[in-house]
């Protein structure tokens, strides 16, 4: 019999991941309750509980990149353009 409880640690890699995304998705989450609340006071509750998930979402992904756990590469300028000018295109579609 293996030992289970050796079969679920976690890294400290691992957990950050899990954490990052937990975020991500409790984030999206808040935005759908934004968009369907219509109470004020909810709406406003959800804001503060929109901010707080934003600002654990980057501190776990500032851990990810400064244990190295995550690289983050910086874009070229012609690569900034080429996305600039994707979504321009696509906003005056949209118009």
């Amino acid at each position: 019999m293996s030992n289970y409880k050796a079969d679920i640690t976690l890294n400290e890699q691992d957990s950050l991941i899990d954490l990052l995304n937990v975020e991500k998705q409790t984030f999206k989450m808040y935005a759908t309750c934004l968009t369907e609340g219509v109470s004020k006071g909810f709406r406003n509750t959800v804001k503060t509980l929109m901010q707080e998930s934003a600002d654990d979402q980057f501190n776990a992904f500032s851990l990810l990149t400064e244990n190295d756990y995550a690289k983050v590469t910086t874009a070229e300028e012609s690569e900034i353009k080429q996305a600039k000018d994707k979504f321009c295109c696509k906003i005056s579609e949209l118009s």
